[in-house]
């Protein structure tokens, strides 16, 4: 599969990955952090009420760093909170990049971070800053170049930071998301080309069920691979997708299958390639 250049990508405010994760195990692993862990955070000339964060990888491995100086000779490593959370490990397995800064980050009932710009944080700049919600509520408005970002529990983002944002948390509940600095690299590359042709050819209807989940099962399971992958035709493709997926549990149907074949086939073929 071609990929497109970073140049295409440039003016990209945000973009939903192909990736979705349990939120309530997310949650799990939050609760471990205890409230005399939390840290203000370092800008504080941006933001107004309670705006925090406990870093799970970080500038010599302390919980309490959470700010990701570039500058520093100091290496990026894990401090001692990741290794209470055992799905968050996985979820940071599922990124096959090198990381840097990973953080808990929670903007606490009624307060808002005022609208500024980021240093070298996008696609382009080789580094991209991932949103993955564990709490959050439709009454969070997230805006990023004056365009709201609606991002659910357990969803991943790709955020351009160096555009203009801003966040107003107008709901009585602690809006706490998981952020990862991920170096660019091919892999990151191709899952923001797979996501660009996401979200321009197939409808979201089509992520909302089992369909999407199996697609993941399938892209880390060899075995899984090597069984589709030696299916003669379209049809035998179709009927031993759905046998495969619902006998593991992921609930869609040969319609499903159908329709986002018919929708954008080249889209859909390039998702699991």
């Amino acid at each position: 599969m071609g990929f497109c250049s970073v140049c295409e990508y440039m003016a990209k405010d945000s973009l939903k990955l192909p990736f979705n994760f349990d939120p309530e195990r997310l949650k799990q692993d939050l609760n471990i952090i205890s409230n005399g862990k939390w840290t203000p955070h370092f800008n504080t000339g941006y933001y107004q009420g309670e705006w925090s964060g406990v870093a799970l990888r970080s500038i010599g491995g302390e919980a309490n760093a959470l700010y990701p100086d570039p500058a520093s000779p100091v290496a990026f490593t894990d401090t001692p909170m990741l290794a209470h959370c055992d799905y968050i490990q996985g979820v940071l397995a599922s990124f096959k990049c090198e990381m840097e800064s990973v953080r808990f980050l929670k903007l606490a009932a009624g307060s808002k971070i005022r609208e500024h710009k980021d240093y070298k944080l996008s696609l382009e700049d080789g580094m991209i800053r991932i949103h993955i919600p564990i709490i959050t509520d439709p009454r969070i408005d997230f805006f990023v170049n004056n365009h709201k970002v609606v991002m659910n529990e357990g969803e991943c983002w790709y955020i351009n930071f160096n555009l203009p944002h801003r966040v107003h948390n107008y709901s009585d509940i602690d809006r706490v998301h998981l952020v990862i600095d991920c170096v660019v690299n091919d892999w990151v590359r191709s899952i923001i080309a797979i996501s660009e042709a996401q979200s321009e050819h197939l409808p979201a209807a089509t992520f909302a069920n089992g369909l999407e989940q199996f697609r993941q099962r399938v892209l880390e399971d060899s075995a899984l691979q090597e069984k589709l992958r030696e299916t003669p035709d379209m049809k035998t493709f179709l009927d031993l997708t759905l046998q495969l997926g619902n006998d593991l549990g992921y609930s869609f149907t040969v319609e499903d299958l159908e329709h986002v074949m018919k929708e954008s086939r080249l889209a859909w073929l390039q998702r699991w390639i």
